[in-house]
């Protein structure tokens, strides 16, 4: 390139009509309106989280209480009001307006930057912000066509003294046509606060209020039926610093042909709710999807589907790294959590096709054993003089440490690669108290070390390895096998320890010293632990049991996740 020419720069800045009109062309009136409950939502989480401890911020509030977010609708105008915080006036000058500002708030729900812009811009001409945190109130009044005229970027606003009214109002006037169309139009309106309930569910049921004029939204989540014919499944994954909680059953109103109160009709009519619902930060992106975006794409919906409904919600301190797009209306196919939840979801629609064309078959409904009658009272006895006691000096109670976990498996475990029994075994391990059922847990260790091991073999294709060791030294040991009767040969829990030890290299080389040490410890307690299970006079004293618990649990760890 000439060095010797004149140099000028070429204008590459965007107009304000070509942002404005980019970030608002094909959102609706329903995306905006969810915009705006989802900065009111995130405010309220930020006080929630400004008044507990650092560490319990990682996972999502347990509960709203004392927040609202009302809306209020006409032909003419919309407002919101929440008193879920305010909008301090740093913020207000920074970022809260600023096209394209991604969120930084842990566990958002508004996170790109253009949802207050989006909703204030598409819905109306003139816009007026009032926003007070207890400490400062700042307003701000907009008209759209005005602003987009000017070349200048920056809006005026005043800042006041409190009024010590915390809480944020934005109200928006001279509405688009169409806005002004639906938000007359009573039909438009029940749909609204109908998706309200189903998108926000898990909010209202956790006690934030929220109004469209003066009717409170109730949960209209599709609710799973508990302790029904099909039992409630449950797996956790994490990918990518996301946590994902699968969860899916039987609709909470279908019922199989072999029930009470079932009804061909009645089960048709649900199917508008049946099929997956996507969270991300509990917020419902989209709901009851029976198409290929949520694994429907190897087989269909169809009748053998019916009472099917499922939740998979995708929770993670960033929100940028969640699955859905900015309408917030979609999921992102491509995104890393997504793809690593698709999988199990396909098995379990695959799981529920094959339990439902079970229970169809089942002509009669199961007869549950009669309750047992409670024994009769004993006669009364006169009172006899209570004698006076003295209080004796209460033993001191050894507690377990804060950071101790008490079940089989920790909370945290990756359950991506785990189905049927598998995954029944390790749900049951990370409910299972290793303290008040120490022996059960020790039973449990065993039965999910062995369950574990043959999958991690098969997943990396080292099972028919183990298995032709197996038999090679039993033959060597003196077994005599015939080749016909290879295949019946099982390996046994020590065998298979035997064969971790003298195959380290199953374990890739950053894990292998690690998990050598695991592997001696399984072995050396396998005495104890099957003279517990098997031997009717040998006890095990529960430090006993927690210290096999937490010497095996690396090993039992890399078999479950990797």
């Amino acid at each position: 390139m000439a060095k010797d020419g004149k140099q000028f720069l070429i204008d590459t800045s965007p107009t304000k009509e070509v942002v404005v009109d980019g970030i608002t062309r094909d959102a609706t009136d329903h995306e905006c309106i969810f915009d705006l409950i989802d900065n009111s939502i995130d405010a309220a989480r930020n006080i929630i989280f400004r008044n507990i401890s650092p560490k319990l911020r990682n996972e999502l509030p347990e509960g709203y209480a004392g927040y609202e977010i009302k809306l209020y609708l006409s032909a003419t105008s919309f407002r919101i009001w929440d008193n879920c915080g305010g909008i301090p006036v740093d913020e207000l000058k920074k970022t809260a307006l600023r096209f394209g500002e991604r969120s930084a708030q842990s566990m958002g729900i508004g996170a790109f930057g253009v949802g207050l812009n989006r909703a204030i811009f598409r819905l109306g001409d003139t816009i007026h912000i009032s926003t007070d945190t207890g400490k400062q109130r700042a307003e701000v009044t907009l008209e759209k066509s005005k602003y987009i005229d000017t070349k200048n970027w920056n809006i005026p606003a005043l800042e006041f003294p409190t009024a010590s009214k915390v809480g944020t109002t934005i109200e928006i006037k001279h509405l688009q046509a169409e806005t002004s169309k639906n938000f007359g139009d009573d039909k438009w309106v029940a749909a609204l606060k109908h998706e309200i309930g189903r998108r926000y569910g898990i909010f209202i049921e956790k006690k934030l209020a929220l109004w469209v004029g003066h009717d409170p939204i109730q949960n209209e989540e599709v609710q799973i039926r508990d302790g029904g014919t099909v039992k409630v499944t449950q797996k956790f994954i994490r990918e990518d610093d996301v946590t994902v909680h699968i969860r899916f059953g039987q609709h909470k109103l279908h019922r199989f042909p072999f029930e009470k109160g079932t009804s061909e009709e009645q089960n048709r009519r649900l199917t508008a709710q049946y099929g997956w619902t996507i969270l991300c930060n509990d917020r419902a992106v989209i709901m009851s999807d029976k198409t290929p975006k949520t694994g429907w794409d190897i087989t269909k919906f169809h009748s053998d589907f019916y009472g099917f409904v499922g939740y998979v919600n995708f929770v993670s301190q960033n929100p940028g790294k969640l699955p859905w797009k900015t309408t917030k209306t979609d999921v992102d196919l491509n995104n890393p959590a997504y793809q690593a939840a698709l999988p199990s979801m396909r098995k379990f629609t695959e799981q529920w096709r094959s339990e439902a064309n079970q229970r169809k078959k089942i002509k009669e409904e199961p007869q549950t054993p009669p309750p047992k009658q409670p024994k009769a009272s004993p006669a009364p006895r006169r009172p006899e003089k209570k004698k006076t006691a003295k209080p004796k000096p209460e033993k001191p109670i050894r507690k377990p440490s804060h950071n101790q976990f008490r079940e089989v498996l920790p909370s945290d475990i990756n359950e991506i690669h785990c189905f049927d029994k598998h995954l029944a075994l390790v749900e049951e391990a990370r409910t299972l108290d290793m303290w008040t059922h120490s022996y059960s847990g020790l039973a449990l260790i065993r039965m999910l070390f062995e369950t574990s091991a043959v999958k991690f073999l098969e997943r990396h294709q080292r099972y028919a390895e183990l298995h032709q060791w197996v038999i090679a030294r039993r033959r060597k040991d003196g077994a005599k096998i015939p080749p016909d009767k290879e295949g019946e040969q099982v390996p046994k829990m020590d065998e298979t320890l035997a064969f971790f030890h003298n195959h380290p290299n199953v374990w890739g080389l950053p894990a292998q010293n690690h998990l050598k040490h695991s592997v001696s410890k399984m072995s050396s307690h396998l005495k104890m632990m099957n003279g517990a299970l098997h031997n009717a006079w040998q006890p095990i004293a529960l430090p006993k049991a927690i210290e096999i618990r937490d010497e095996v649990l690396p090993l039992l760890r890399h078999l479950i996740e990797k």
